[in-house]
Protein backbone atom coordinates (compact mmCIF):
# COMPACT_ATOMS: atom_id res chain seq x y z
CA UNK A 1 0.00 0.00 0.00
CA UNK A 2 1.26 3.45 -0.41
CA UNK A 3 0.66 6.32 1.72
CA UNK A 4 1.09 10.15 1.22
CA UNK A 5 2.88 12.13 3.97
CA UNK A 6 1.90 15.61 4.61
CA UNK A 7 4.54 17.13 7.06
CA UNK A 8 2.73 20.56 7.91
CA UNK A 9 5.56 22.44 10.15
CA UNK A 10 4.19 25.59 10.78
CA UNK A 11 4.34 28.23 13.30
CA UNK A 12 1.83 28.42 16.06
CA UNK A 13 0.28 32.07 17.01
CA UNK A 14 1.01 31.47 20.96
CA UNK A 15 -2.43 31.65 22.77
CA UNK A 16 -4.72 31.81 19.38
CA UNK A 17 -6.66 28.40 19.33
CA UNK A 18 -8.93 30.13 16.13
CA UNK A 19 -6.35 31.33 14.16
CA UNK A 20 -3.90 27.76 14.21
CA UNK A 21 -7.15 26.11 13.68
CA UNK A 22 -7.74 28.04 10.81
CA UNK A 23 -4.42 28.29 9.49
CA UNK A 24 -4.57 24.25 9.50
CA UNK A 25 -7.48 23.66 8.07
CA UNK A 26 -6.51 25.78 5.13
CA UNK A 27 -3.34 23.23 4.79
CA UNK A 28 -6.17 20.20 5.54
CA UNK A 29 -8.27 21.28 2.59
CA UNK A 30 -5.57 21.87 0.09
CA UNK A 31 -3.98 18.33 0.74
CA UNK A 32 -7.05 15.98 1.87
CA UNK A 33 -7.94 13.28 -0.71
CA UNK A 34 -11.09 11.13 -1.29
CA UNK A 35 -8.99 8.65 -3.24
CA UNK A 36 -5.58 8.32 -1.72
CA UNK A 37 -4.72 7.18 1.54
CA UNK A 38 -3.17 10.80 3.08
CA UNK A 39 -1.89 11.40 6.80
CA UNK A 40 -1.34 15.25 7.77
CA UNK A 41 0.85 16.08 10.67
CA UNK A 42 1.08 18.99 12.68
CA UNK A 43 3.56 19.88 15.61
CA UNK A 44 3.20 19.35 19.20
CA UNK A 45 0.93 21.55 20.61
CA UNK A 46 0.58 23.30 17.43
CA UNK A 47 -3.24 24.06 18.45
CA UNK A 48 -2.08 26.85 20.98
CA UNK A 49 1.73 26.69 20.33
CA UNK A 50 4.13 25.38 22.85
CA UNK A 51 5.38 28.07 25.68
CA UNK A 52 1.86 29.16 26.52
CA UNK A 53 2.99 28.76 30.54
CA UNK A 54 -0.07 29.32 32.73
CA UNK A 55 -2.58 30.09 29.14
CA UNK A 56 -2.69 25.96 29.31
CA UNK A 57 -5.03 26.14 31.96
CA UNK A 58 -8.04 28.32 30.06
CA UNK A 59 -6.69 26.74 26.51
CA UNK A 60 -6.80 23.15 27.48
CA UNK A 61 -9.27 21.44 26.08
CA UNK A 62 -11.21 18.17 26.15
CA UNK A 63 -10.59 15.00 23.52
CA UNK A 64 -13.52 15.36 21.94
CA UNK A 65 -14.03 18.30 21.74
CA UNK A 66 -14.58 21.88 19.76
CA UNK A 67 -11.04 21.90 18.05
CA UNK A 68 -11.06 18.09 17.28
CA UNK A 69 -15.02 18.51 16.04
CA UNK A 70 -13.59 21.05 13.75
CA UNK A 71 -11.02 18.99 12.08
CA UNK A 72 -13.55 16.07 12.00
CA UNK A 73 -15.29 18.10 10.09
CA UNK A 74 -12.49 19.30 7.52
CA UNK A 75 -11.91 15.38 7.25
CA UNK A 76 -14.89 13.40 7.09
CA UNK A 77 -15.62 11.33 4.36
CA UNK A 78 -12.14 11.21 2.90
CA UNK A 79 -9.13 8.95 3.36
CA UNK A 80 -7.57 11.80 4.96
CA UNK A 81 -6.38 11.73 8.92
CA UNK A 82 -5.02 14.33 10.97
CA UNK A 83 -2.19 14.16 13.88
CA UNK A 84 -2.31 17.74 15.99
CA UNK A 85 -0.49 18.12 19.00
CA UNK A 86 -2.81 20.18 21.62
CA UNK A 87 -3.34 20.38 25.73
CA UNK A 88 -5.83 18.15 27.02
CA UNK A 89 -8.31 18.32 29.80
CA UNK A 90 -8.79 14.84 30.78
CA UNK A 91 -12.76 14.62 30.94
CA UNK A 92 -12.89 12.86 34.07
CA UNK A 93 -9.12 12.89 35.86
CA UNK A 94 -9.24 16.42 34.99
CA UNK A 95 -5.88 16.52 34.52
CA UNK A 96 -4.03 17.78 31.54
CA UNK A 97 -2.21 15.99 29.30
CA UNK A 98 0.31 17.02 26.82
CA UNK A 99 -1.73 14.79 23.91
CA UNK A 100 -1.40 13.95 20.39
CA UNK A 101 -5.15 13.48 18.52
CA UNK A 102 -5.13 11.54 15.46
CA UNK A 103 -8.43 12.27 13.55
CA UNK A 104 -9.96 10.04 10.58
CA UNK A 105 -11.88 10.51 7.88
CA UNK A 106 -13.91 7.08 8.73
CA UNK A 107 -14.57 9.44 11.85
CA UNK A 108 -12.65 7.40 14.36
CA UNK A 109 -10.50 9.37 17.07
CA UNK A 110 -7.02 8.46 19.06
CA UNK A 111 -5.01 9.82 21.47
CA UNK A 112 -1.49 9.85 22.60
CA UNK A 113 -0.95 11.22 25.62
CA UNK A 114 2.79 12.22 26.67
CA UNK A 115 5.00 10.03 29.33
CA UNK A 116 8.21 11.84 29.37
CA UNK A 117 7.90 15.28 30.18
CA UNK A 118 11.59 17.56 30.54
CA UNK A 119 11.82 19.60 33.19
CA UNK A 120 15.15 20.73 32.64
CA UNK A 121 17.30 23.29 31.09
CA UNK A 122 14.30 25.77 29.83
CA UNK A 123 11.77 23.13 30.00
CA UNK A 124 9.27 23.13 32.46
CA UNK A 125 6.57 20.49 31.34
CA UNK A 126 5.73 19.34 34.37
CA UNK A 127 4.84 22.03 36.13
CA UNK A 128 1.56 22.40 33.95
CA UNK A 129 1.14 18.57 32.48
CA UNK A 130 0.59 15.09 34.23
CA UNK A 131 2.94 11.81 32.44
CA UNK A 132 0.66 9.71 31.26
CA UNK A 133 1.32 5.97 32.46
CA UNK A 134 -1.20 4.10 30.68
CA UNK A 135 -1.16 1.42 28.06
CA UNK A 136 0.60 1.89 24.80
CA UNK A 137 -2.02 2.04 21.47
CA UNK A 138 -1.06 1.30 17.55
CA UNK A 139 -3.85 3.51 15.63
CA UNK A 140 -5.14 1.63 12.28
CA UNK A 141 -5.84 4.54 9.86
CA UNK A 142 -6.88 3.07 6.52
CA UNK A 143 -5.00 -0.21 6.99
CA UNK A 144 -2.29 2.00 8.05
CA UNK A 145 -0.89 0.72 11.51
CA UNK A 146 0.24 4.19 13.47
CA UNK A 147 2.55 4.76 16.76
CA UNK A 148 2.24 8.42 17.77
CA UNK A 149 4.97 9.85 20.32
CA UNK A 150 5.57 13.34 21.23
CA UNK A 151 8.95 14.64 21.29
CA UNK A 152 11.01 13.63 24.16
CA UNK A 153 9.58 10.34 24.19
CA UNK A 154 11.41 9.40 21.50
CA UNK A 155 14.72 9.46 23.17
CA UNK A 156 13.78 6.53 24.83
CA UNK A 157 13.74 3.62 22.67
CA UNK A 158 11.57 0.85 24.50
CA UNK A 159 8.39 2.79 23.57
CA UNK A 160 9.77 2.64 19.85
CA UNK A 161 10.59 -0.86 20.40
CA UNK A 162 6.77 -1.40 22.43
CA UNK A 163 4.37 0.20 19.57
CA UNK A 164 6.49 -1.60 16.49
CA UNK A 165 6.26 -4.88 18.45
CA UNK A 166 2.09 -3.88 18.51
CA UNK A 167 2.40 -4.05 14.72
CA UNK A 168 2.91 -0.15 14.29
CA UNK A 169 4.43 0.23 10.79
CA UNK A 170 5.00 4.21 10.81
CA UNK A 171 5.99 6.41 14.26
CA UNK A 172 4.82 9.35 13.98
CA UNK A 173 7.01 11.95 16.69
CA UNK A 174 5.46 15.42 16.88
CA UNK A 175 7.67 17.93 18.48
CA UNK A 176 8.88 21.32 20.07
CA UNK A 177 12.42 21.11 19.74
CA UNK A 178 14.68 24.02 19.78
CA UNK A 179 18.02 24.40 18.26
CA UNK A 180 20.05 22.57 20.87
CA UNK A 181 18.72 19.27 20.05
CA UNK A 182 18.95 18.81 16.45
CA UNK A 183 21.35 16.20 16.89
CA UNK A 184 19.65 14.53 19.05
CA UNK A 185 16.34 13.98 17.01
CA UNK A 186 17.97 13.41 13.74
CA UNK A 187 20.25 10.78 15.53
CA UNK A 188 17.39 9.48 17.05
CA UNK A 189 15.01 9.14 14.34
CA UNK A 190 17.10 7.20 11.96
CA UNK A 191 17.64 4.92 14.86
CA UNK A 192 13.92 4.34 15.70
CA UNK A 193 13.62 3.24 11.85
CA UNK A 194 16.34 0.89 11.57
CA UNK A 195 16.28 -0.89 15.32
CA UNK A 196 12.55 -1.31 14.52
CA UNK A 197 12.59 -1.50 10.74
CA UNK A 198 9.58 0.79 10.60
CA UNK A 199 9.17 4.16 8.80
CA UNK A 200 9.83 7.23 11.14
CA UNK A 201 8.50 10.48 10.68
CA UNK A 202 9.32 13.91 13.20
CA UNK A 203 7.44 16.66 12.43
CA UNK A 204 8.46 19.78 14.44
CA UNK A 205 7.60 23.43 15.30
CA UNK A 206 9.45 26.55 14.04
CA UNK A 207 9.71 30.14 14.93
CA UNK A 208 11.80 32.26 18.00
CA UNK A 209 10.20 32.27 21.20
CA UNK A 210 11.69 33.66 24.36
CA UNK A 211 14.50 33.45 23.25
CA UNK A 212 14.21 29.86 21.85
CA UNK A 213 14.95 29.03 18.01
CA UNK A 214 12.40 25.78 17.03
CA UNK A 215 14.47 24.36 14.42
CA UNK A 216 11.88 23.09 12.38
CA UNK A 217 14.13 19.88 10.19
CA UNK A 218 11.17 17.94 9.94
CA UNK A 219 11.66 14.35 8.11
CA UNK A 220 10.72 10.69 7.17
CA UNK A 221 12.57 7.91 7.09
CA UNK A 222 12.53 4.36 5.42
CA UNK A 223 12.76 1.23 7.50
CA UNK A 224 16.52 1.27 6.91
CA UNK A 225 16.98 4.97 7.88
CA UNK A 226 17.19 6.41 4.26
CA UNK A 227 16.19 9.91 5.04
CA UNK A 228 13.48 10.61 2.35
CA UNK A 229 12.65 14.02 2.74
CA UNK A 230 13.27 17.01 4.96
CA UNK A 231 11.85 20.16 5.43
CA UNK A 232 13.65 23.88 5.89
CA UNK A 233 15.72 24.37 9.30
CA UNK A 234 14.22 27.41 11.17
CA UNK A 235 11.39 28.30 8.30
CA UNK A 236 8.15 27.22 8.07
CA UNK A 237 7.21 24.64 5.38
CA UNK A 238 5.08 21.80 3.77
CA UNK A 239 6.58 18.75 2.52
CA UNK A 240 4.79 15.71 1.05
CA UNK A 241 6.08 11.94 0.15
CA UNK A 242 5.01 8.93 -0.56
CA UNK A 243 5.77 5.77 1.41
CA UNK A 244 5.20 2.18 0.45
CA UNK A 245 4.50 -0.07 2.90
CA UNK A 246 6.10 -2.85 1.34
CA UNK A 247 9.33 -1.46 1.93
CA UNK A 248 9.29 -2.79 5.59
CA UNK A 249 8.88 -6.47 4.54
CA UNK A 250 12.01 -6.13 2.29
CA UNK A 251 14.02 -4.53 5.04
CA UNK A 252 12.77 -7.29 7.54
CA UNK A 253 14.50 -9.74 5.36
CA UNK A 254 17.39 -7.92 5.49
CA UNK A 255 17.57 -7.19 9.24
CA UNK A 256 15.01 -9.12 11.28
CA UNK A 257 15.48 -6.93 14.14
CA UNK A 258 12.07 -7.33 15.69
CA UNK A 259 12.34 -11.33 14.75
CA UNK A 260 15.67 -12.29 16.50
CA UNK A 261 14.64 -9.69 19.52
CA UNK A 262 14.75 -12.06 22.63
CA UNK A 263 11.93 -9.83 25.38
CA UNK A 264 12.36 -12.69 27.77
CA UNK A 265 16.13 -12.14 28.23
CA UNK A 266 15.53 -7.91 28.33
CA UNK A 267 13.29 -8.54 31.13
CA UNK A 268 15.94 -10.71 33.23
CA UNK A 269 18.42 -7.98 32.30
CA UNK A 270 15.90 -5.23 34.04
CA UNK A 271 14.89 -7.33 37.08
CA UNK A 272 18.67 -7.84 37.55
CA UNK A 273 19.08 -4.01 37.35
CA UNK A 274 16.13 -2.97 39.54
CA UNK A 275 15.93 -5.84 41.54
Amino acid sequence: MIVRLVLAQLKSVVGDKESNLKRAIRIINKYKSVEEPTLIVFPELYLTGYLIKDLVFDLAEQVPGPSTGKLEEAVYGTKTAVVMGLPELHSTEKLLYNSAVLISGDGSIGVYRKRHLPSYGVFDEARYFKSYKGKMEVFNVFSLKVGLLICYDAFFPELSRTLSLKGAEILVTISAAPDMSINFFETFMRARAMENTVYTTYVNTVGFYNGLGFFGGSHVNSPLGTTLVRAEYFKEDVKTVRIDLREIVRARKVRPLLKDFEPLDVLELYREVFS
